[in-house]
């Protein structure tokens, strides 16, 4: 007769899902029970990550201002623009922004803004920049087509180059001018390049005070 193997029966044991269920349902309990800690848990983690997004965009935004008012060094004459047109109710929202308007090389630039109007004063090292500068800004379509319909204007007065926008309307010409006529009444600082020699002295040196002026009421657009 044939041997008879025996036959092994594995059986398994799957875990039982009752104490899942029976943990749940402590938790569920604890968590009635003892509700307003959780609550108190829950308002913690709510307080720390709006204090978290406050501090980060605080810091963005000190870091935007940082970024805006750079220093530079014609700040001596952007402040002087700043007490100037304060009268004007025109408050300072950006300086030194950058090197070059219109792709011409500058010596330091300020802006400023009120309700209805923010400008651009931009200072050259000589008039010939200035109008450079002014030509540079009209060559773009874009400038054009914003000055065509009076949202953007652009005056000239010997170095110094004044960008406006009306925000969003039409630009404030009356406005303007009064900026002008005020920047026109300091004395500008002779040009970077020339600012380490003596007044007067060597090729292309800076004239003598009072004659680097902003004529009040010159205008180029």
């Amino acid at each position: 007769m044939a041997q008879q193997r025996p036959i092994r029966v594995v059986v398994e044991k799957k875990p039982s899902g009752c104490w899942g269920a029976l943990g749940l349902m402590l938790l569920i309990g604890l968590a009635i029970k003892y509700w307003y800690i959780w609550l108190g848990i829950l308002t913690l983690l709510l307080v720390i990550g709006a204090v978290a997004r406050s501090q980060r965009k605080t810091e963005r935004k000190v870091a935007e201002e940082k970024a805006r008012h750079r220093s530079g060094p014609r700040d001596p004459w952007l402040n002087e623009v700043t007490v100037a047109l304060a009268d004007l109710g025109l408050k300072e929202v950006a300086r030194n922004t950058g090197e070059q308007l219109g792709g011409v090389r500058i010596d330091g630039d300020i802006g400023l803004e009120a309700d209805r109007l923010r400008v651009y004063v931009t200072l050259f090292s000589d008039q010939r920049r200035a109008r450079e500068a002014e030509l540079g800004l009209m060559a773009k379509p874009d400038v054009r087509g914003a000055m065509s319909k009076g949202a953007t204007a652009l005056k000239t007065a010997d170095r110094v180059v004044f960008v406006a926008n009306g925000r969003g309307g039409v630009v404030d010409e009356f406005h303007l001018d009064e900026v002008v006529r005020l920047v026109g009444r300091l004395a500008v600082p002779p040009p970077l390049a020339a600012a380490a020699r003596p007044v007067g002295t060597g090729p292309g040196a800076p004239p003598g005070p009072g004659a680097g002026r902003v004529p009040t009421g010159s205008r180029r657009a």
